[in-house]
Parts: structure tokens; C-alpha cells; sequence
């Protein structure tokens, strides 16, 4: 294992000189990011935080509806918050710094803190008082020495609480420890000596026995992680992926299996090294197949491939394992990647992206004769989320950030609402936050003591661009389109982020 993480450690190096090449944040871009979205409301969100020392607290969120006295535990959201330093402004939305959102629910009050991951990366550039570290989609001209992927760690991605501490997560390094108590950064996670620093990417899976799983990848390596419930590492095992280069994201358990999507964008570090940026590097081969790599748990060594059309993956929402041996897949998916490499710079700048092109994909993998079939839904998705007691299992409902009204093109491809879809029989409940609302992913959460999928809350955040607010809203599953049960006000606006996950409060 200390050779394989050696040789991650290299081709890591390798993008990194790679990617010091000459394409730089310019001063004043913080100056022409605010002139720019003086009139689109919904993109100032993306300012973000402009002091890394300050944390965001409110004790105590304004409260509208009648909230529920049993939804009780801990709400966390994570997502890149800073993007300027001085006059340098990052140019793409996956390179700022994360902070963790905790939402404290129960008792008298609904509680807020955010706190930036105190990375390395983000010491460092605090004591310089300046970039150091070139992201995805930035060049930073320095000679700061690289100590390998944590020195670009911008730990922005998820966050999840797990064996008693949250896991903040990026794509590329460690897992970064947090007090849930208060926030505070213990450090990089180190599962086992001789891995430091491997890739543990942003999206694990904890199955319904309670053990985590999760994937890293770089240049032709794929590492396979299984954690205990008690936060130990039970395995991590080494193998090549069919597809070297590639950007994988997300991934899905069964009980038998890990099912990862390869989609067919390839990085060229020849390009960065030639003055590209990263994101600008990333090239769609519409040619090349959408890959899913079906892993045995417990010897990835045992694989099939499967190829579909080609795809942009980001995101799946479940997998599982029907009696006859199939593997039933649902993911999201875009016919290329224009969110990846324009929409993500766009809306850093100040600018809408274009619309959102990407629907629900419900994909059945023959793991008998290694046929796979896709059927493509008809709406308009992202950040597919299910029942968290079902993941690997039949499940029914998923839940998706959405758009389905006619939007202004300076909101770009922003999402208005939140749709829940029964994959069985069709039907769609949607709440739309309205003209001056943003969507960010919500959440089910199982009811305590209920075991069907609809006798759950929904639970997520949203931007109110007219007052420049951040709002939670809690919803009865089975009736979405009612509106709010219930929100939490906050008196400030946080910044648009990805992903999180719900922590119950203990019994």
C-alpha cells in the first residue's frame, strides 16, 4: 500500500507543477464581480465570505409556521465560501474554500454556525495574506512548495457526521476531522499509516448496516475504502481504472457492490502546462462511452463494465440489486458538460450560466451478459437525494433541487424548487420557491419510529434573492406542493453550496 500511495503522491505532483502554469487571478476582480451582478440578484450569493477568520453564528433563526418538535438533531451543509483574497478572485466556483454550515435543531431555538475548514491550504494563504495554491480553475503564480494533495485541499465538497466528528470533503485529498461541538478543525483524517493524504473523495455512502463507503481516483488509480461504524478503517484496496484521467464524482453501494460512473471528460495536463486552467482542460469525448464500473466490495479485482451513451455524470441517486441479478442505477445526467466548464466560471464572475440541461436517468445493468439499458425522464434535476435507510436498497422516492417554470436568463441555470419523483409510478409533487427564490439541495429524513418512504420530512435551504436571506424550510413529504410546515430565517445570506447530510439527535 506505501508504494501505491507513492505513486498517487506523484501523479499528484505532476498536476501540480502542471498546474502553476501562467494563467493567474487579476486584481481588482473582486471590484468587477460586484459591478457585475448589480442587477441579478440571484448570482450574489456567490460573493461569498470575505474575512477567513470570521465564522457565522446566529443563536437563534427567526421562525415563521410551526416547526416540528420531534425533527431534533443536526443539519449540516458545506460548499466554497471563499473566493477572493486582496484583489485576486478565484475564476471558477469549485476553488473556494469550504465552510461547513451547522443548523442545531430542537429545544427552543433553531441554531446557525459556519466555519471555514482550516485546511493547510488555508493557513497558509492567511499568514501570506494572498493565493499560494493554484485551484481547478485558477492559476496562482507562487513558489510556495506543494507537501502533496493537501496543500490544495480546499475541503468544500460535503460534510457528513460519522463515529463522532464531521468529515468535510474534497475531491482530490483527505477527509478533513471537525468538532461537531462547535465547528473547530482537528485535522487531515489519516486512516491507516502509509495513507496519507489519498484520495477519500466528497461522496461516501453509508449503507444500511451503518458502514461507510467511499471511493478515490487519480490519473489511472481507483482506491475502494470501507470504514466501521466505530469510524475504523476495515479495508482500502488499490485497482486500475478502465478509464485513466478521467473526472469520477459520485458513486452508489449495493450489498454487493460499488457502482461508480466514469463519464467521458478527460483532463490534459498538457494543456494546463501549455496555459489553460484546469477547468478549461477538462475535454468531453462524445465519442467515448458513459462507463459504469460495477466493483465487488469485497475484491474489486472482480468487475464488469458497462457502457451507455455518452453523458456528463455529477451526481447518482441510488443502486440496488433486484432479484433476478440485475442492478437497477439512477443518476443525473447532461448531454455534455457546459455546467463544468462554463457555468461554474460564469456565475464566479458575475455572470449567468447556461440553462441547465440535466434529467434523471434510470439506468438497469445485466450483470449476467453485461448489457445495460438507460431510460432519460423527462425534467430538469440536479442533487439527487433519497430515504438515507435505503441507500443500496429498492427505494421508490428520489428528491432533486429542479427547475420546470420559464426563468429570466440573468437567473441562468440556477434552480427555482424541489421535486419529489416516484421512480415507480411517476408521480411528482414540486414546491417552487418562486421568481426571487434559489433552490440548493434538500434532504429526506425518516420520521422516528416510520418506516415508509413518504413518512418523512423534507428539509433544505434555499436563497431569497429580493432580501438577500438565507432560509430553512421543513416540508411534509407527502404534501410538498403545500409549501413550508415550517422556516428558519437567517439574517444573513450564506453562501450557495453543494452538499450535506442530517445527524438525528440521539434517542
Amino acid at each position: 500500500m506505501t508504494q501505491q500511495r507513492r505513486e498517487f503522491l506523484r501523479a499528484f505532483a505532476a498536476l501540480s507543477a502542471a498546474a502553476a502554469a501562467p494563467v493567474f487571478a487579476r486584481a481588482s476582480e473582486g471590484e468587477a464581480f460586484d459591478a457585475a451582478v448589480a442587477d441579478k440578484p440571484w448570482l450574489r450569493a456567490f460573493k461569498g465570505v470575505s474575512d477567513a477568520t470570521q465564522d457565522l453564528r446566529c443563536d437563534a433563526l427567526a421562525l415563521s409556521g410551526r416547526w416540528p418538535a420531534d425533527l431534533r438533531g443536526r443539519f449540516y451543509r458545506n460548499g466554497p465560501a471563499l473566493f477572493e483574497r486582496g484583489e485576486q478572485r478565484y475564476h471558477h466556483w469549485f476553488d473556494g474554500d469550504g465552510m461547513v454550515q451547522q443548523f442545531s435543531l430542537g429545544g427552543s431555538a433553531i441554531r446557525h454556525l459556519g466555519r471555514l475548514v482550516r485546511t493547510p491550504k488555508l493557513l497558509a494563504e492567511q499568514k501570506a495574506g494572498r493565493f499560494l495554491y493554484s485551484a481547478f480553475g485558477t492559476g496562482i503564480q507562487s513558489d510556495a512548495p506543494a507537501q502533496g494533495p493537501d496543500s490544495f485541499n480546499t475541503a468544500n465538497t460535503n460534510a457528513i457526521e460519522f463515529a463522532g466528528r464531521v468529515l468535510a470533503m474534497w475531491e482530490g485529498g483527505s477527509a478533513f476531522a471537525l468538532d461537531p461541538r462547535d465547528l473547530s478543525t482537528q485535522g487531515a483524517v489519516t486512516w491507516k499509516d502509509g495513507l496519507q493524504q489519498v484520495p477519500f473523495s466528497a461522496h461516501p455512502k453509508v449503507d444500511a448496516t451503518g458502514h461507510l463507503w467511499n471511493i478515490g481516483t487519480f490519473g489511472p488509480r481507483i482506491i475502494a475504502w470501507h470504514i466501521d461504524p466505530q469510524g475504523r478503517l476495515v479495508d482500502a484496496q488499490v485497482g486500475e481504472s478502465p478509464y485513466p484521467g478521467g473526472m469520477v464524482h459520485d458513486m452508489a453501494v449495493t450489498p454487493q457492490f460499488l457502482v461508480i460512473p466514469l463519464p467521458p471528460v478527460k483532463l490534459h495536463l498538457g494543456r494546463i502546462a501549455a496555459g489553460a486552467s484546469a477547468e478549461q482542460a477538462y475535454e468531453f469525448q462524445a465519442s467515448e462511452p458513459l462507463r459504469i464500473l460495477v466493483l465487488q466490495k469485497n475484491d474489486i479485482t472482480q468487475r464488469r463494465i458497462f457502457e451507455l451513451p455518452a453523458q456528463m455524470v455529477f451526481h447518482v441517486g441510488n443502486a440496488y440489486e433486484r432479484a433476478d441479478g440485475r442492478i437497477v442505477l439512477s443518476f443525473v445526467g447532461a448531454s455534455d458538460h457546459r455546467s463544468l466548464v462554463q457555468g461554474a466560471v460564469a456565475v464566479v464572475a458575475g455572470r449567468p450560466g447556461p440553462k441547465r440541461v440535466s434529467s434523471t436517468q434510470l439506468a438497469v445493468l445485466d450483470m449476467a451478459s453485461g448489457r445495460a439499458t438507460v431510460q432519460a425522464l423527462d425534467d430538469s434535476v440536479e442533487f439527487p437525494r433519497i430515504d438515507p435507510r435505503r441507500v443500496g436498497l429498492p427505494t421508490r422516492l428520489q428528491l432533486c433541487a429542479a427547475g420546470w417554470m420559464p426563468q429570466p436568463a440573468s437567473r441562468g441555470s440556477l434552480f427555482h424548487g424541489i421535486e419529489l419523483r416516484d421512480l415507480e409510478s411517476g408521480r411528482v409533487d414540486r414546491f417552487d420557491y418562486g421568481e426571487q427564490g434559489v433552490a440548493e439541495e434538500h434532504l429526506l429524513v425518516p420520521r422516528p419510529g416510520r418506516a415508509d418512504e413518504l413518512d418523512a420530512w423534507v428539509l433544505g435551504t434555499s436563497f431569497d434573492a429580493k432580501r438577500q436571506l438565507t432560509q430553512l424550510s421543513v416540508f411534509d413529504a407527502r404534501r410538498i406542493a403545500d409549501g413550508p410546515l415550517a422556516q428558519a430565517t437567517l439574517p444573513y445570506a450564506l453562501p450557495l453550496g453543494f452538499h450535506g447530510n442530517f445527524t438525528p439527535a440521539a434517542a
